[in-house]
């Protein structure tokens, strides 16, 4: 699902929100993720949520997550 960023003021203070793409229309200032990002960062959050012991992992794309890890593994050795 593609997502809009976008910042919103609630109580006085500057919060940020996921919304549907498809559901809003867009608005200066919103960051834009189509699926694909999406679906990267739901396994991002997926794994690391599992890490934290919430158990989410089990549905997160195998693929993506081990290309995540390669990534993350490159960073570190240098």
């Amino acid at each position: 699902m593609a997502i809009r960023i976008r910042q919103v003021y609630y109580l006085g203070k500057i919060r940020w929100v996921a919304l549907c793409a498809a559901e809003t229309k867009e608005q200066k200032g919103d960051i834009y993720l189509d699926d694909n990002a999406h679906h990267a960062l739901s396994t991002k959050f997926a794994i690391d949520m599992d890490s934290e012991g919430l158990k989410t992992a089990d549905w997160a794309d195998p693929i993506i997550a081990k290309l995540m890890k390669e990534e993350e593994a490159k960073r570190t050795k240098k």
